[in-house]
């Protein structure tokens, strides 16, 4: 977090417009490696019942888990918070499409791609899983360590969904729906409690749009 917190910010469009074209190029990897190793991406069945109950349990938990740190994230004027802060409609426009993009492609690489390669590799599906779950919270090691261990948790909750569902399409809507929320929640924050948005110059960080 003191890294982040001593750089000058990029543009926010800049930013989004820069984690939307590179977690696309991310998911047209994965995809692509999916069909080359035969790892089915879309199975036809629709998700059980209890797989989607647990998605909105999910949410139900980590949203207002969410609310807290994002509230407090505000209250205490943390630079890196204007990354997660659409301010205008072009903005909030960039925000739904990142979320999307990430809900979805994260979830294919992570919790599906990465897996079955890790598993294949390693023997052993449990090992292959853990791996995953270390390697994304590290991916979002710019949020702060304190981030790095809560990402720790929502992933294996994503992989938690997966097994209950057999499928990505319940991890994928929960990431989506909480990262789309989470954006929103940060702008409405940052409006209300006063937020002064930070001049934004300076080169882009690796982009990382889960907001924790």
């Amino acid at each position: 977090m003191k890294l982040i917190e001593s750089r000058a910010l990029p543009p926010r469009r800049r930013y989004f417009i820069a984690v939307l074209v590179q977690t696309t190029a991310f998911v047209a990897f994965s995809i692509l490696v999916a069909k080359l190793n035969w790892i089915q991406l879309f199975p036809a069945q629709m998700p059980p019942v209890r797989a989607i109950l647990a998605g909105f349990v999910f949410l139900a938990i980590a949203i207002p888990f969410g609310w807290m740190r994002w509230r407090k994230a505000v209250e205490k004027r943390r630079k890196i918070a204007a990354l997660f802060m659409p301010a205008n409609v072009t903005e909030r426009a960039l925000w739904v499409g990142t979320a999307f993009v990430a809900g979805v492609g994260e979830e294919i690489t992570w919790r599906r791609v990465q897996t079955v390669l890790l598993s294949r590799l390693t023997g052993d599906f449990i090992a292959a899983i853990a791996i995953c779950i270390v390697m994304f919270a590290l991916a979002h090691a710019i949020q702060g360590w304190t981030s790095v261990a809560v990402i720790v948790v929502f992933a294996a909750g994503f992989h938690l969904l997966v097994y209950l569902a057999g499928s990505l399409y319940v991890a994928m809507a929960v990431h989506f729906i909480y990262d789309l929320v989470a954006g929103f929640a940060y702008g409405h924050l940052g409006r209300k409690l006063g937020y002064a948005l930070p001049e934004s110059t300076g080169v882009a960080p690796v982009p990382a749009t889960d907001a924790v």
